[in-house]
Parts: structure tokens; sequence; C-alpha cells
């Protein structure tokens, strides 16, 4: 069953507003008592699972309703355009994948909180009192050990604990998780890997592939004209994955799922000036126009680059197909 999911805004006078995001307006309300995992969780990652499994196994053992609590735009990107500084895409997700990973874990309820300059200038007491004990009522939190919260960030997992102490909510502190060779699973890492084209390493972090999804644009038909039409879709606010060409898998917005291969670049061989993020569907035999398709990167190929001529370019495109298909075998 899918989560319920609840935007939440902050009102200057103190008053949270509620707005269900995917389901019937009557549907608003939510259980008192719940247990929660709080934090920004950008790519809800193999670490951010733990943390979010931790407060199911709460809700469990107290027989509670379970629940993320999130924030929506990334507090990072927030403070960037607050300062007037250019925001680097960096995110590892959209709202919506993030409400669906969390579905998948299990979590019943997800709180996203609009993060503003209402929520910014809460104080972390203030945060504590206001969001987490009078209006959502929770009665467990679980947290990473990284987690700050309040004005100027002066919260921490510690100061939680403090405040669950005296206010009558339990707390788990989840430590810094690592895999079996003690490589770090955090947002971090996979951004990394992904700027470093190693596919493989960002979903051994995340648990899954990276996905990207979007709606699917018209390009210039150059695909098209050389017998390997593409679905184009903008990144956004997506980190942006090395330049290359990558075996990806495409989910089209009718659950189906084919093997392709994607091109992520310029195309310098057709002078391109923009970033292209093009995939070559197998099997695909009809228009997906303004449809949403996801694309999970599986594993890199090879680098961009400019070849000397057109016929050069088709004959690597077919050997790029070639290979993502015989990835899938």
């Amino acid at each position: 069953m899918a989560s319920k999911a609840f935007l939440l805004t902050l009102e200057p006078g103190g008053a949270l507003r509620s707005q269900a995001l995917n389901t019937p307006a009557q549907g608003i309300a939510w259980p008192t008592g719940a247990c929660a995992a709080i934090g920004s969780f950008d790519g809800v990652h193999c670490g951010h699972q733990r943390v979010v499994e931790n407060a199911i196994a709460a809700a469990r053992r107290l027989g509670a309703a379970s629940a993320v609590v999130c924030f929506d735009p990334h507090p990072q990107a927030f403070f960037l355009t607050r300062a007037g500084k250019p925001v680097t895409p960096f995110r590892l997700m959209t709202l919506d994948q993030q409400v669906r990973a969390f579905s998948e874990l299990g979590v019943e309820y997800v709180f996203v909180l609009r993060f503003d300059e209402t929520l910014s200038a809460l104080t972390a007491e203030a945060f504590t009192q206001n969001i987490l004990h009078d209006h959502l009522k929770l009665s467990h939190i679980s947290c990473g050990f990284d987690f700050r919260y309040g004005a100027k960030g002066v919260g921490s997992a510690q100061t939680l604990c403090e405040a669950g102490a005296s206010m009558g909510f339990t707390t788990a502190v989840t430590p810094c998780q690592t895999d079996e060779t003690g490589h770090k699973l955090s947002s971090s890492a996979v951004r990394e890997a992904l700027e470093a084209g190693d596919a493989q390493l960002a979903g051994h972090v995340l648990g899954r592939p990276q996905a990207f999804a979007g709606v699917v644009t018209r390009g210039d038909q150059i695909g098209r004209q050389i017998g390997f039409p593409t679905a184009n879709i903008e990144l956004g606010d997506y980190l942006r994955p090395k330049y290359g060409v990558y075996v990806t898998r495409t989910r089209l917005s009718n659950g189906e799922v084919l093997g392709s291969v994607t091109n992520f670049g310029k195309r310098p061989t057709v002078g391109g000036l923009n970033e292209r993020f093009e995939t070559h569907i197998f099997g695909l035999d009809h228009d997906i126009y303004d449809q949403v398709i996801e694309v999970e990167l599986l594993h890199y190929l090879r680098p961009e680059q400019k070849f000397p001529s057109f016929d050069a370019l088709k004959g690597q495109i077919t050997k790029d197909a070639e290979a993502a298909k015989a990835y899938f075998g």
C-alpha cells in the first residue's frame, strides 16, 4: 500500500497548514503517536533505509503508525538560493520518487515539511515543541547521527534525545553506516560515484539503480534519422552524472520496463551546445511524447567523444546498442 503523503506548511502565526499530496482531502487526518524517521533523505540510500527501518520497528513494537518526516525543497538548495548563490543541480530524487521509496519500505505516512523562511527561522527548541510534539504528536523519532535542525542548524541528534526525554517521546540515533568493505553509505558517496561515471557503485550505495524521471520532450530527431529514435527528458534539479553512454533500463508510464541505452552530454559530433539526456529504448514501437518515464543507470559504457563523421557516429551508436543488449544477456 502506498504511503499517505502530506505537505505541511508552517504559517507565520505558528499554525501548520496541511495539504494531502496523494490522498483525498477528506483523508487528511493522521494518527496520534506515530513513530517517525526524520531527515532530508535525498536518495533514500541504504544508510537512510536503516534509519527508516528503525522507525518502522519501533512502530511495530509500540503498535503505532510508522512515518517519515522530510523536507522540500532540500534545505541546502533553500539556503543557497536565499544567499543569492547559484545552485548547481545536486538532487538524487524527486519528491514523488522519495514518497515511492518510503512506500516500498513499508512506511504508512510521509510528512513533507515545506522548507521556507518561516520554518528555517524556528529555533531547535521551537521546532521540536511546535512541529514534532504539538502538531505531529510523535511518540518516537529515529534520526541519523548527523541530523541537524533548527535555525542555524544548532539542533543535533543529541539535543533531540534530550528534548524527547522532557517531552515524552523516545529517540533512536542510527550511527554512520558502511558496507562490508567500509565504504560509507551516504548521499555524498552516491554523488561522487555518479560524477565519476560509476553507476554500479552508486546503485550499490542506494540499494537500487540511480533513476532519472521526466516528461519525454521532442528533440531534433537526429536519432530517428539514423534508426535510433530517442526519448529525451530534462534533468532539472537532478545531479548530472558523468557525460557518456550508459546501459539503462526504462520504466514507461504504463509500468512496462524495457532495456535501453542512454547518451548524456552535449553531442559534439553534431555541434550540440546544450546537455541532452537521450534514451534509445529497445522494443519500443510507439511514440511516448509528453509521458513520464524513469530511466535507471546500470553500467557506464564509454565517455562522450567527437567523431570524425556522421557515419562514424552512427557506427558507434550501433556498437553501443549491441553492447547494451549484451549486458542484458
